[in-house]
Parts: structure tokens; C-alpha cells; sequence
């Protein structure tokens, strides 16, 4: 019970912190803050700084505790330089605001995985010559798809599809950890997969994609209620919505599971100690990070 109510307190304070992120990104897009001179006397408004800020800090965080896992396993990652390319890789959203319509830039991501591959080999070569040169760049380059390219994703859906669609496809993710938690600790029975992730019953599951999708429609039923019908041409419709949050749970209760899977190797329960009642930083964001190229696609087909 103790455990249940430290997790419900944590769980609320995380909240109303992302909150806060969340309303500070929305306030200065409404403000058009902050602003990117071009020389020319214009300038560009920038969008998202705030939650590219706060991606820069969970993916540098998750980078070193990923870190950390792999060298348990005898993988050890080149931590600096690593860390250093999937905050540039997560970051890419943002920074592509302030580039111009060159079509060189349309190869912007792979412009910049192929400039962490040169700098890992680089910087394994200058540190460690060819010392567990497989090991080392392998684990980094995982390290950096994983937080990277995912963490870009998700910065992505908040730069495409706006605000309202980023906090939907938020709640769908954690709406289902939470539903699948209690439902799970109050009637689950049922393993999924016991020797890979003991704590998730099919009980757990269903009430947590149910919540889910109970959310998701509150939230879009609220929201279309408060515009008025002024956001009409990119509205998502109620069953759209439902149908939404149990995809996009589905695939962050199976991100959650590849998390395990690694954690696991490493013989560890948690990532990490830094959030208290719930592991590590991964532990947190290893659902949203999975789950974020499938919300994408069906954002992309929904609005």
C-alpha cells in the first residue's frame, strides 16, 4: 500500500511538472516566442523550445543509464560523444525550423546519423584505437536510434500535427500505463510474458487500454467543446480517438516490454534510481519513445 501511494505522489508530481512544460510551449507558441532572425529584417518563430529542452534532458539522461545497462553486459557505449549525438539526433525538429527550403535539407536525418557515425569511429579511435571498437560504437549507435531518432519522433508530433494532438497522443500512452497498473495490481492473474515482464497481466492490459481510450475521448470531447468548432478542419473524431489511444497503448505497453528485455539482460529491475517509485528515467519515457512512430503515422492519416 505504502508503494502504491509513493508511486500515486511521484506519478502526480511528474504530472504536474510535464504540465507545466507543456503550458510554457504552448504560451510561447501563442506569443510567437521565440524568434529567429534571417538578416533579411524577418524573422522565423521557433516552436517547441521548451519540450526540445526537456527531450534534450530525459534523452541525456536515458543515454547514460542505457550507458550503464550495456556496460553490465560487457557492451560498454562511448558515453560523451554518444550522449552528445542523440541529443542532436532527438533535437532535430526543433532545429530544422531555422534551416531554409534547400532540398538538401530534406535528408536532414540521415545527414545527421551518418555525422554520428563518423564522430563515434572518431572518437573510439582517438580514445580507445581498436579496443572493443564493435562493442562500443554498436551499443552507441543502438543507444542513439533508441533515444535519437525515437526522441525525434515524438518532438515531431508536437511540431506537425500542434499541441492538442501531442497531449492526445500522450495520454494514450500513459493513460495506459496507469490503467494497466491498477487494473494489474487489483485482478491481474494472467501473465503476458511472465519471464520477460512479470508485472503485466492481461487483466492489466485491457483496463489499461479501456482507460486509455476513456480519456482520449473525454479529452478530445472537451477540447472540440471549448474551440467551438473553430479547429473543425483538424478534428479528430470521438471513435478516431478511441481507436487511437488502444493502437498507440498497445505499442507502449510493447515498448515497455523491449525496455524489460534489456534491463533484464543486465540482470537489473530498474534502470535506474533517479525517479523514485518508478526506476530510472528510462523507465519513464520507454513507453512514449515506441509508441511514438506508429501515433505519427495514424496522426499523419487522421488529420
Amino acid at each position: 500500500m505504502f508503494a502504491m501511494l509513493k508511486r500515486i505522489i511521484v506519478g502526480a508530481i511528474l504530472i504536474a511538472l510535464a504540465v507545466g512544460v507543456l503550458w510554457l510551449d504552448w504560451w510561447m507558441e501563442q506569443a510567437r516566442l521565440p524568434r529567429f532572425g534571417t538578416g533579411d529584417g524577418g524573422n522565423i518563430v521557433l516552436l517547441g523550445l521548451p519540450l526540445a529542452g526537456l527531450i534534450a534532458l530525459l534523452v541525456a539522461a536515458g543515454y547514460l543509464e542505457l550507458s550503464r545497462l550495456a556496460a553490465g553486459t560487457g557492451m560498454p557505449a562511448l558515453r560523451f560523444s554518444g550522449m552528445v549525438c542523440a541529443i542532436m539526433v532527438a533535437t532535430l525538429p526543433f532545429w530544422r525550423q531555422s534551416l531554409t527550403d534547400n532540398p538538401c535539407w530534406r535528408e536532414l536525418m540521415q545527414i545527421t546519423l551518418g555525422a554520428a557515425v563518423i564522430i563515434l569511429f572518431a572518437d573510439q579511435i582517438i580514445r580507445y584505437r581498436t579496443d572493443g571498437a564493435i562493442r562500443r560504437i554498436g551499443t552507441s549507435l543502438l543507444a542513439i536510434c533508441y533515444l535519437g531518432v525515437c526522441g525525434a519522433v515524438v518532438l515531431g508530433i508536437r511540431m506537425q500535427f500542434g499541441m492538442k494532438a501531442f497531449i492526445l497522443f500522450l495520454l494514450a500512452v500513459k493513460c495506459t500505463d496507469i490503467g494497466a497498473y491498477f487494473t494489474g495490481s487489483a485482478i491481474g492473474r494472467h501473465k503476458i510474458i511472465p519471464w520477460l515482464s512479470p508485472g503485466k497481466s492481461w487483466e492489466g492490459l485491457v483496463g489499461g487500454l479501456v482507460f486509455s481510450a476513456v480519456a482520449a475521448v473525454g479529452f478530445i470531447a472537451v477540447t472540440d467543446y471549448l474551440a467551438g468548432g473553430a479547429d473543425a478542419a483538424g478534428r479528430i473524431g470521438l471513435f478516431a480517438a478511441a481507436g487511437f489511444a488502444v493502437v498507440v497503448g498497445l505499442f507502449g505497453q510493447a515498448a515497455d516490454m523491449c525496455e524489460s528485455a534489456l534491463k533484464r539482460d543486465a540482470g537489473l529491475k530498474d534502470s535506474g534510481s533517479s525517479v523514485p517509485a518508478f526506476g530510472g528515467i528510462l523507465d519513464v519515457v520507454d513507453s512514449p519513445l515506441l509508441a511514438a512512430p506508429a501515433a505519427y503515422v495514424m496522426l499523419a492519416m487522421l488529420l
